[in-house]
């Protein structure tokens, strides 16, 4: 599958083709690759998107990666996080270069049933820094959580438990992530400053966090930040390459689909707590965005 990038053609890089490019070096499923220590290798130029979500850490040697536009300088304890929507159009790599590689499809990720508020975290520090340089004791938590997830699902296929095993640790390996990266955000925004259309886009993702269940319209959020909805979608398009309706649909859906994972609450239910109109209106939207019914998204889970 391909699709354009300001009238270039992106490259997009499946599941099943990455399972081939690891396949004698890494752990693969249907939903998840996990390479050990590899040395990362220079790209050409013609952009590339994953279908799932990507975290690398840098262990030693120095690249050039550009993400969206931006170009970014990765050193030792460089730590990369792309979403599905991540366009790579550079990747420049020192020959000492090494690293390990994890990606998680969105199935795997709606599986472990993220928290909507930890899930902003990781959303609002990845969709304006993708790139982060964690201290020497950070990085040596995370590897370890990571080499013991790397173990198990290397080892794995011989136990009924596997499957839980597996998503208990990558639980884990996420909330030791979402640790580190809530001591990057800033506690409290500081709008006066030079960065103030940061500190606008922390602010509206915190209030998106404890207003999304009742609240959808761009035009909500500006008045609560005292901008205009233009003004707003400007933030949001420079920051995440998305505007601001799209980031309200994306935490929406997430919502939605932790509400439709427990099994006590109806799907009528979830609709009257996501404060749509009527079952058959939240459907739609549902539909529209996920591509499957609230239903069959519920029964297929």
């Amino acid at each position: 599958m391909e699709r354009k990038n300001h009238g270039e053609e992106v490259h997009r890089i499946s599941i099943s083709r990455l399972k081939k490019t690891f396949a004698e070096e890494s752990y693969s499923s249907d939903n998840i690759i996990m390479s050990p220590l590899i040395t990362f290798r220079s790209l050409d130029s013609a952009p590339r998107t994953i279908d799932g979500i990507t975290i690398g850490i840098i262990c030693n040697g120095k690249a050039k990666i550009t993400i969206n536009g931006r170009n970014h300088e990765l050193r030792t304890n460089s730590l990369v996080m792309l979403r599905e929507d991540s366009v790579v159009s550079a990747l420049k790599c020192s020959k000492a270069c090494r690293g390990y590689l994890m990606t998680y499809s969105r199935n795997f990720l709606d599986m472990i049933n993220i928290a909507t508020s930890d899930f902003l975290s990781v959303y609002m520090v990845f969709s304006t820094t993708p790139c982060i340089r964690l201290t020497d004791t950070e990085a040596a938590h995370l590897h370890r959580v990571g080499a013991l997830l790397a173990d198990v699902v290397r080892t794995s296929g011989k136990s009924a438990y596997d499957n839980r095993i597996i998503t208990s640790i990558f639980s884990a390996f996420f909330y030791s992530l979402v640790a580190v990266l809530n001591t990057k955000l800033p506690s409290e925004p500081k709008i006066e400053n030079q960065s103030r259309t940061d500190a606008l886009m922390a602010e509206f993702i915190r209030i998106l966090g404890t207003d999304c269940e009742r609240e959808r319209s761009v035009e909500y959020y500006a008045s609560k930040l005292g901008i205009s909805p233009k003004y707003l979608s400007l933030i949001c398009k420079k920051k995440t390459g998305k505007n601001a309706s799209k980031i309200i649909d994306d935490v929406v859906i997430h919502r939605a689909k932790d509400l439709l994972l427990q099994t006590g609450l109806s799907i009528q239910e979830v609709a009257d707590r996501l404060n749509f109109v009527s079952q058959s209106f939240f459907g739609k939207y549902f539909k529209q965005r996920v591509g499957i019914s609230p239903s069959r998204y519920k029964t297929h889970e």
